[in-house]
């Protein structure tokens, strides 16, 4: 009897933990608004801002989303990653105003800051 309980209940781990890792990806359309709306609210984007922003992250996102699909080795897709990126970054800078360049910095670094930390912790 305790054979057969042990046993349904690592049956019914391996389950949860297999339906777990399952993934919804999410459309670039879906990625470019979900920051868009982030940044909007962060650094209080003006109407005509919000639709620069949106399109210009719409365009990363589709970008990053092709490569992705394409599946090179991970040397090139990481330094195409970081040009489509660097593009990005340069685009936005158009957009925004000096106060909303520093904030956007700023968030910027304290992302890095959180990575770098995790990174480490899991060292």
């Amino acid at each position: 009897m305790k054979k057969l309980l042990m046993i349904l209940a690592l049956a019914g781990g391996l389950s949860f933990t297999a339906s777990a890792q399952k993934k919804v990806e999410k459309t670039p359309a879906q990625k470019a608004g979900n920051k868009t709306e982030h940044l909007e609210k962060h650094l209080k984007l003006t109407a005509d801002q919000t639709k620069k922003v949106n399109a210009v992250l719409l365009a990363q996102a589709t970008s990053i989303d092709s490569l992705k699909k394409l599946k090179q080795d991970k040397k090139t897709s990481h330094l195409a990653d970081q040009k489509i990126k660097k593009q990005t970054a340069d685009k936005l800078d158009k957009i925004f105003t000096p106060e909303q360049k520093k904030a956007y910095a700023e968030m910027k670094a304290e992302k890095k800051a959180k990575k770098d930390a995790v990174k480490k912790a899991a060292q």
